[in-house]
């Protein structure tokens, strides 16, 4: 696959979210087809259905149990495990991999989780429904979760959301970049303002928060700092499109290093921008020992 391309950005990707083998996808499929009228092997009534209907389909789908997966609850319907093109999971895949990978940029947001978190519980979370949230998602890992995480507020979504934020994005995204990447960045500018939809990411760093920031898109409701730190981001980005290296041809705000064995550096986005080293480095040598 690699021959396709000669660099590219991955941003915010839930690398622990596990890919499913075909034997694991034919309870979903069954209860697709029935939901479309088709029969499980026919691919021909698949292909007639519109996309409304195989949407709505998925839907129906993805309030039933199909899998013992957490993860799969949030993200159902993912890439096939067929031995072909894709061989496993793509952390492991990545650890395994015994030729150099072609430039990279990959990194995530300080708050991932914190948007999933919130859309799946919207009321506040107890110390005692956080301590059976943790036990029916790790199982025979709770009891080193909740010691690693205890509780101790009122409402436990933040909690679950620094959890859900280094187990499904920022440690499995080190693997990668100790294998792969080339440059490393960690996102901490807050959008302003915050979606009405989505209020409760106001101060905080959602999934999909620097978007606005690589288009420019947003430049009318941005503060002067804000488009700095959205102008410094393209402009990083665009550089390494042209040439591989963010930081030419054209002048960017300071010097992003390439990642090494040594020195696992990563280019932090906030105000002002900072080199730093070490992302969230003992929770991720945690979740490294206990596994994903």
């Amino acid at each position: 696959m690699q021959s396709y391309f000669q660099q590219a950005i991955i941003q915010s990707a839930p690398m622990a979210i596990p890919f499913r083998t075909y034997g694991q996808y034919i309870t979903p499929g069954v209860l697709l087809a029935e939901e479309l009228r088709c029969t499980y092997n026919d691919l021909e009534c698949f292909r007639t259905a519109s996309v409304d209907n195989i949407i709505n389909a998925q839907k129906m789908v993805n309030k039933k149990i199909t899998s013992f997966e957490a993860l799969l609850f949030f993200e159902p319907w993912v890439p096939v495990i067929d031995n072909i093109i894709v061989h496993g999971q793509l952390y492991e895949t990545v650890q395994n991999l015994s030729f150099p990978l072609k430039p990279l940029i990959i990194g995530t947001l300080n708050d991932e989780g914190l948007l999933f978190i919130y859309m799946k519980w919207t009321k506040p979370v107890s110390p005692i429904l956080y301590s059976e949230i943790v036990l029916a998602i790790f199982r025979e890992k709770a009891f080193k979760i909740a010691e690693r995480f205890p509780p101790g507020d009122l409402d436990e979504r933040l909690l679950l959301s620094k959890i859900a934020t280094e187990w499904v994005f920022a440690c499995p995204t080190r693997i990668f970049a100790r294998k792969a990447a080339t440059y490393s960045y960690v996102f901490g500018y807050p959008l302003i303002p915050a979606s009405q939809n989505t209020s409760f990411c106001s101060g905080y760093v959602c999934h999909g928060d620097e978007l606005p920031f690589v288009f420019e898109s947003k430049w009318i409701n941005f503060t002067d700092t804000g488009r700095h730190v959205s102008e410094s981001m393209a402009t990083y980005w665009t550089n390494f499109a042209k040439t591989q290296d963010p930081n030419q041809p054209l002048h960017v705000p300071i010097q992003w290093p390439k990642v090494t064995s040594d020195n696992e550096t990563y280019l932090y986005f906030q105000n002002p921008l900072e080199v730093r080293e070490n992302y969230l480095k003992d929770d991720c040598d945690f979740w490294d020992q206990i596994g994903y």
